[in-house]
């Protein structure tokens, strides 16, 4: 009975590492299988139609709460629920915005999805490596940083070129705060989503 519930323990043991080794598999494929739906959306209909489409589908993969939070920086501590719920939804647009004039630039890109992710925290935090390139044009090397959240990888961040996007917006966020406070920097989202910036 004792040698039975041992190597019951031991089979979920080794299930459970086969498992977490397989996870960064997983990230790289759903973001391959991302790239090349985002990409074959983007080659149908008008550009205004395929850009809402490919937004669309895209938005489940993206923790934009996450990433407005870590842009903040500490000052996301102190900002109230609703604070945190205006710059979450203001970043987001801002996001989407610059995410879909990119992505209609790079609609005929091919993109290299690398096997090689960096597993970072034990495993909590997935990155997965892509070069993009266009004819005539020097590859870009952009990292993807996931998180597991049930059956998907969400990204929380994304560097271009080792430039890491949250990094670079925390510093100009910073500022902002620093002078006019949480509400100074949703009020500046706001106004630069509205093209009055």
């Amino acid at each position: 009975m004792k040698k039975s519930a041992f190597f019951s323990a031991l089979s979920i043991g080794l299930l459970s590492i086969s498992l977490a080794v397989a996870a960064p598999a997983d990230a790289v494929n759903q973001i391959r299988q991302n790239a090349t739906q985002v990409l074959s959306i983007l080659k149908q209909g008008s550009e205004d139609s395929a850009r809402r489409k490919a937004e669309a589908y895209a938005l489940p993969y993206f923790d934009f709460e996450r990433m407005t939070a870590l842009a903040v920086g500490s000052p996301w501590r102190n900002a109230n629920a609703a604070q945190k719920q205006a710059l979450t939804k203001e970043f987001q647009t801002l996001l989407i915005r610059t995410y879909s004039g990119t992505m209609m630039k790079f609609k005929n890109a091919k993109v290299d999805v690398k096997n090689n992710p960096v597993v970072n925290k034990g495993g909590k935090e997935i990155v997965v490596r892509v070069e993009v390139s266009t004819s005539g044009e020097k590859p870009v090397n952009m990292d993807f940083t996931t998180y597991q959240s049930g059956s998907r990888y969400r990204v929380y961040n994304v560097a271009v070129e080792g430039a890491s996007l949250v990094t670079v917006y925390r510093n100009q966020f910073g500022e902002t705060v620093k002078a006019k406070g949480i509400d100074g920097l949703i009020a500046d989202l706001k106004a630069k989503n509205s093209g009055k910036k």
